[in-house]
């Protein structure tokens, strides 16, 4: 009698266990941010940039003339570092390597980044901080970029965004540029 007891003892700790264990339920009794899922999803690996979008036009009118675009293909990899890093470039950002091979020679663009909108603080966007020439900062005063998440899957993230600046002298117009990240590992 005691032995069935103490066997039925060990199978609930255990049943209860494998309940706590479960992805779902921890989840829900701590669940994370979208941010801290992008965070988890986007680093510690290595990314391949399958394919990269870039666009520039000029909105006026309502109505935009593309000027350029270009479509790489395979070009390179994405690694994409935690914020929290002791290294990170500050403003709760994290760095981001951009590496690829252009005309035979091999390039890193060091960008950062952050899992959210950077302007307003809500999880609807990443952050991508491309930084502008001569410029020491990596996100004070550098080219933001709002991405919306059109996949975010373990293997699969694809993101897309427009960035638009008003063309001065008053013609009510803009530039635009636009970049679209197939990335895959």
């Amino acid at each position: 009698m005691i032995n069935n007891k103490r066997m039925a003892l060990v199978l609930s700790v255990l049943f209860v266990s494998w309940t706590l264990a479960s992805c779902d339920l921890l989840d829900s009794l701590d669940p994370k941010s979208v941010s801290e899922k992008r965070v988890d999803l986007l680093t510690g690996k290595i990314w391949k940039v399958d394919s990269l979008i870039v666009k520039s036009d000029v909105l006026s009118g309502g109505v935009s003339t593309i000027t350029g675009q270009t479509i790489y293909l395979n070009r390179g990899t994405l690694e994409f570092k935690n914020p929290s890093d002791a290294s990170n470039p500050g403003y709760n950002a994290g760095y981001v390597f951009h590496r690829y091979t252009e005309n035979g020679v091999e390039k890193v663009d060091t960008l950062a980044w952050v899992p959210y909108n950077f302007n307003s603080g809500s999880d609807n966007h990443i952050t991508i901080f491309y930084n502008t020439p001569n410029q020491i900062d990596y996100v004070a005063g550098a080219y933001d970029m709002y991405f919306d998440v059109l996949t975010f899957e373990d293997k699969k993230v694809r993101i897309e965004s427009w960035r638009r600046e008003t063309i001065n002298g008053g013609s009510g117009g803009s530039y635009g540029t636009f970049r679209r990240y197939h990335l895959t590992r």
